[in-house]
């Protein structure tokens, strides 16, 4: 009995130090906080009170965004649809006064990788009349949000009024949130007041982020030409009017492009003469040139009083000289999701997805 019983002691020393040293280990060796681990939520049921439209409605829902936009109350009340997995073939125009959240279904909110909702529509400039009326789905209203919904223009290349707007956004706090955009030429127009796009997905090949009066911020957005061209065309009417900062993104070759784009890409060319453009700790893939910026056009470069800078570019597209009239800057002081959306952008940016 006495040895078993020196045996059982022992033993017990020997757990208890080992135990010991795991919890020094651990100590010494913190996992990483909970805050640098994003929830990957799902959506996959309408929150309460929210419209809901699907492409097999049952009673009470709708088969169209339209009718349900159509049906929600004219009392200026912040307002929810939810739509069910599918593709929706219909052009959408947003004008109705009061807050509004359209959600599409999803497994995954954090971006758009996982996105079962599609919105098209095939027309451009050429059909319309104008950019805007070719857009998918134009907004023309403020505090509106958007969530999980790919929208798409599938009119494609052409040589001759080729604009083919994906998404044509007037109004301020305007919120893009996991959201992919798809066209050939002019996929975003950012026309008006302060918007905000995280974690989106867009592409095109031809000056597919544009604008001429408003301030929007792109934040960890995947950037993919089809073609060769330029990303931006930032058009303000005098300086101070707009500003585009692209922030923590990724440019990249659509995997629906065609032919190599290396080298055949640019960041942006003027609309105007004032345009102004930021590109912040981007990571950019070799499609980009090695001068960066382009000019509009050789009768009328604009390149004036453009404003383009460039802050920690990595990647193997960030070498190169870059166009005599753009710089890289030390900081992004003046290009801040705050410089660019204000001070108060925190009472409408969705948190979730800085």
């Amino acid at each position: 009995m006495v040895a078993r019983s020196s045996y059982l002691i022992t033993l017990l020393t020997v757990f208890v130090a080992y135990s010991l040293l795991l919890v020094a280990s651990v100590d010494a060796n913190p996992v990483a906080p909970k805050a640098s681990l994003r929830k990957r939520t799902a959506r996959t049921t309408a929150p309460a009170g929210a419209l809901v439209v699907s492409t097999t409605p049952a009673s009470g829902q709708f088969s169209t965004i339209s009718a349900a936009i159509a049906a929600l109350p004219d009392d200026g009340s912040a307002q929810t649809i939810f739509i069910e997995a599918g593709t929706y073939e219909e052009q959408i125009d947003i004008t109705r006064v009061g807050a509004l959240t359209i959600m599409g279904e999803t497994e995954d909110t954090a971006n758009y990788e996982s996105n079962v909702v599609t919105i098209t529509n095939s027309a451009s400039l050429g059909t319309a009349g104008t950019d805007d009326a070719s857009g998918t789905l134009r907004i023309h209203t403020d505090n509106f949000s958007l969530y999980n919904v790919n929208v798409k223009n599938t009119f494609g290349e052409s040589s001759d009024n080729g604009q083919a707007l994906a998404l044509s956004a007037y109004g301020t706090n305007g919120g893009f949130y996991g959201c992919g955009f798809y066209s050939f030429q002019d996929t975003v127009l950012a026309e008006e007041g302060v918007q905000f796009y995280g974690s989106c997905y867009i592409e095109g090949a031809v000056d597919f982020i544009f604008g001429q009066s408003a301030f929007a911020f792109f934040q960890g957005a995947t950037i993919a030409s089809i073609g060769a061209g330029c990303i931006t065309a930032d058009g303000p009417a005098a300086k101070g009017d707009s500003l585009f900062v692209i922030n923590e993104s990724v440019i990249m070759q659509s995997t629906a492009a065609t032919e190599d784009l290396t080298g055949l890409v640019y960041l942006g060319r003027p609309w105007t003469e004032f345009a102004s453009v930021a590109y912040t700790s981007v990571t950019m893939s070799d499609i980009i040139n090695p001068a960066g910026w382009s000019i509009w056009e050789t009768d009328e470069p604009n390149t004036e009083d453009v404003t383009y800078v460039e802050f920690d570019s990595t990647g193997a597209g960030a070498s190169g000289t870059r166009a005599s009239f753009s710089s890289k800057i030390t900081s992004t002081a003046g290009y801040t999701i705050a410089d660019v959306l204000g001070s108060d952008y925190t009472t409408w940016v969705d948190q979730d997805y800085l």
